[in-house]
């Protein structure tokens, strides 16, 4: 009897603890269950990526935004926006609804007041319409990476991977849960940010220069010449950094930063050689300008066979009497003008950031210049001479820089998305070409080129100091009408009254540097001297 109790006892107690166990199995699975059913519905917004700034900190990218207003398909939320969407919009507004479904508006410049049911966002376009600095910034591939320009060399802290977006919660069917949030992925995410030494400002100014002087094909450079701070540099043509496709084969290569490029000088070296020539005691070398002269054979000649007669150095600037430069370089020799183009950086390239790099040109070498023909080119900056905007840039700085130039530099500053510098520029060591009483000297002769020479109409108003040369470069490249190509150039510095700059402006297919250039130069400038004296 006693055994007959403990067994049914025992029954009792699996019977019981196999019912427990199933509750239970049944009550999680129940929650499983109500966990299954709930989902987050998520809607982007738009991808976040690290700021492009200029020197003052303004915005040179995602500076223009759309209001965005993430809502749940409710009657409170559909009332927000009665004010704000036109009247077929709103409607289209209330059929989508119906689905019961989270969505987006785009408001553009209107504002709402957000609550439970509805979010505004912004939303930022990388590029404007009204972008400027293209040839700089650069673009991005079809995936959000950086494959040109600043947006390439600094991809690795401007790049995030991540998304603004907004999330639900909602049934398996995506149907939104009344009583829930709306969720912001992303909002305040870190990002890492790059500071340009462009001033965006004087960036403006020098496209609009650019533009309303009718170079299509060409460029401008401004430096800050006691820093070497690049506060302008523009390519043309320009191109749209969200289209890239539409320009890839733009017969004028819009793409191609000119910025960077090396092309014949033409006259605007005559500043290098003159330079040369004070340097060695011959800045008092006279000359007799006939309109042409005979090199071993070979006749070379002034612009349009012009007679300039006796002419000293500051006068041969003023007309860039090719003969004059001729004679004046073969009685200083090629190695002493190839030692002043050397400090002054010609033959090497510029390394502004790893995915933006000027160009070395070509410096003829001593052996190529024993040629009689060769070094009569050279002297005025044709043949096989080749140049780069920053090069002639250093060049000009040395002069305005009372005989030394600050390599010009492009970044201020990078941060990445923790807000840690990882990169400053610290400034650098000038490099020295020239003594002072030198370029005090040089300095008045160009004056006098934009004063009295064949560069005044690149003089600035008001009295503003300016001095600079201007060039007309053969190109030995002919057009189908059998006319040579020619670039042309201005190259110079003024006083803003607060900062010396060095500008300089190349027109490919050109007529001439003192009508097609100079005329920029002089917008530059009155435009800076406007900006400093409001600033």
């Amino acid at each position: 009897m006693k055994k007959r109790m403990i067994a049914i006892l025992l029954a009792f107690v699996f019977l019981y603890s196999s019912i427990t166990v199933r509750l239970y199995t049944l009550s999680v699975k129940k929650i499983e269950i109500a966990d299954n059913s709930q989902k987050r519905y998520t809607l982007m917004i738009g991808e976040i990526r690290g700021e492009i700034l200029d020197c003052n900190g303004e915005k040179l990218v995602s500076s223009e935004y759309d209001n965005v207003v993430a809502l749940k398909p409710t009657v409170k939320a559909l009332a927000t926006l009665e004010n704000v969407l036109d009247e077929k919009s709103y409607n289209m507004l209330k059929q989508r609804m119906k689905n019961s479904k989270a969505l987006t508006v785009n408001i553009g410049d209107f504002e709402v007041d957000e609550n439970q049911d509805v979010v505004m966002l912004k939303k930022y376009f990388r590029y404007s319409d009204t972008q400027i600095a293209d040839h700089i910034i650069g673009y991005l591939n079809g995936e959000g990476k950086g494959v040109y320009g600043i947006e390439k060399s600094f991809d690795d802290i401007l790049y995030t991977g991540k998304s603004l977006s907004v999330s639900f919660s909602s049934d398996v069917f995506g149907r939104v849960l009344s009583g829930t949030q709306i969720t912001v992925n992303n909002g305040d995410i870190g990002k890492g940010s790059v500071m340009l030494t462009l001033d965006s400002r004087i960036q403006k100014i020098a496209e609009d220069a650019l533009d309303s002087n009718g170079v299509e094909c060409g460029g401008a450079i401004v430096v800050e010449t006691q820093t070497g701070a690049i506060r302008a540099m523009v390519s043309r043509p320009d191109f749209d950094a969200g289209n890239i496709a539409a320009f890839l084969n733009d017969e004028k290569s819009p793409l191609l930063n000119r910025t960077l490029n090396a092309y014949s000088v033409g006259s605007v070296f005559k500043v290098a050689v003159a330079a040369t020539a004070i340097e060695n005691g011959k800045g008092d070398f006279t000359y007799d300008c006939k309109g042409s002269c005979n090199v071993d054979g070979t006749v070379f000649c002034c612009n349009n066979n012009t007679v300039h007669g006796k002419l000293d150095l500051t006068k041969a600037l003023e007309c860039s009497c090719n003969t004059f430069f001729i004679e004046l370089a073969s009685q200083l020799g090629a190695e002493k003008i190839l030692e002043t183009a050397s400090l002054m950086g010609f033959g090497q390239g510029n390394v502004l950031t790893d995915a933006i790099v000027s160009k070395q040109g070509v410096v003829p070498s001593v052996s190529e210049l024993e040629s009689s023909g060769a070094f009569a080119n050279f002297s005025f900056g044709q043949g096989r001479f080749t140049a780069t905007m920053i090069q002639l840039n250093n060049m000009m700085s040395a002069v305005a820089g009372e005989g030394k130039y600050y390599k010009p530099y492009l970044i201020e500053k990078a941060t990445n998305a923790n807000g840690e510098n990882i990169f400053t520029h610290r400034g650098g060591y000038p490099v020295y070409v020239l003594t002072e009483k030198t370029c005090e000297y040089l300095t008045d002769m160009l004056k006098s080129v934009v004063e009295k020479g064949n560069a005044q109409m690149a003089k600035p108003d008001n009295n503003v100091f300016a001095a600079g040369k201007t060039a007309t470069a053969q190109t030995g490249i002919f057009d189908e009408n059998g006319t040579e190509i020619c670039n042309t150039w201005f190259a110079g510095f003024f006083d803003s009254g607060k900062t010396r700059y060095t500008v300089v402006i190349l027109k490919e297919k050109g007529v001439s540097g003192a009508t097609d250039c100079a005329p920029v130069f002089k917008c530059i400038a009155d435009e800076i001297v406007k900006l400093e004296k409001i600033s």
